[in-house]
């Protein structure tokens, strides 16, 4: 009878010991669940987060004067030039030469091939000013303000935190610059479509970025 209840009493304690447990389980999920509620909200309301955004740098082309043939192009993909440094001459119309100190990250150009004024024979970046490129919607814009802090990660280099800071704000949207910043159905019926806002992010960690012009980002701009 004694070995009865012994048996008993062993198997409350272990159905309590398992109840307390499960609770404490319980208990520590509902913590994790508002804390990370907690962290993402106060991340949310200290940080504007968009991937709406792209390694960027201003372009100059290269192209001839008049219409002739390529008789010498001394530059391809890859290339560093400097600035007035002939990069081929054309028959007739003379030399092509490069506007700026820069790299050449695209080539129209085959020997004997007849250029014109209108296609551009080389694309030239700006090394030298590369920056992270970003569209802001309109209806979050004002919370973006020049000297803001930014974090960028590149899709090109997975995992890393890159530091930089908001050193430009556009003050028109480029479908204002175009005449495209309304939208008519053939019935005249406006509708209205969100506008972007580009804005000019600068990075001061060392990394070099003139191998990756135009892959994307995710910047996440510090605004409290």
């Amino acid at each position: 009878m004694e070995q009865e209840m012994d048996q008993n009493s062993q198997k409350k304690k272990r159905r309590g010991s398992g109840k307390n447990l499960l609770l404490v389980a319980v208990a520590i999920l509902i913590m994790a669940g508002v804390g990370f509620w907690y962290y993402t909200y106060s991340e949310g309301q200290k940080y504007f987060i968009t991937d709406n955004a792209k390694v960027t740098a201003t372009l100059y082309p290269v192209s001839s004067l008049t219409t002739g043939k390529l008789v010498s192009y001394t530059v391809g993909v890859g290339s560093y030039v400097s600035e007035d440094e002939i990069v081929g001459t054309v028959d007739p119309g003379g030399r092509l030469r490069s506007p700026i100190d820069g790299q050449v990250v695209k080539s129209n150009a085959t020997l004997n091939q007849t250029v014109t004024p209108q296609t551009p024979v080389a694309i030239i970046a700006d090394i030298n000013s590369i920056y992270i490129g970003a569209n802001i919607e309109e209806t979050d814009i004002l919370k973006i303000k020049e000297g803001q802090s930014v974090i960028v990660e590149l899709d090109a280099y997975p995992r890393r935190k890159i530091n930089g800071y908001v050193s430009e704000v556009d003050m028109i949207t480029p479908n204002a610059i175009t005449g495209n910043s309304m939208s008519f159905s053939t019935s005249g019926t406006y509708t209205k479509v969100t506008q972007l806002i580009p804005i000019k992010i600068v990075v001061y960690d060392d990394i070099h970025l003139e191998g990756i012009i135009g892959t994307n980002a995710t910047v996440r701009i510090r605004i409290k």
